[in-house]
């Protein structure tokens, strides 16, 4: 967590480090798990790490793990919302903000 800033208002705004994924590698199962489908992944926010281990296809894993960086974000009430591999910003899809929009 970075120190607060002054806002103008009075209050002080809060600026936390996105949480984003470094890297998914394949590896060997973890013991006792046995198979060859095994990856483990990294995801960070600034010096904190988290290590994990899942099992499946690289596409698979990689949209779970998409869904824990976007929980533990959304935890943070990090916003705007950020690029999962960068952790950047990421400018919101101006569709998104139509209603009914598909």
């Amino acid at each position: 967590m970075r120190p607060g800033n002054n806002t103008g208002d009075g209050s002080v705004a809060v600026v936390l480090d996105a949480y984003r994924l470094v890297s998914i590698e394949s590896t060997i199962a973890p013991a006792p798990a046995d198979g060859d489908d095994w990856l483990v992944y990294t995801i960070s926010q600034g010096t904190n790490v988290v290590t994990g281990y899942r099992r499946g296809t690289r596409a698979s894993v990689t949209y779970e793990v998409e869904r824990i960086v976007d929980a533990f974000n959304d935890r943070l009430l990090v916003r705007p919302r950020v690029n999962r591999w960068t952790g950047k910003p990421v400018a919101p899809n101006p569709r998104a903000l139509l209603p009914n929009a598909r």
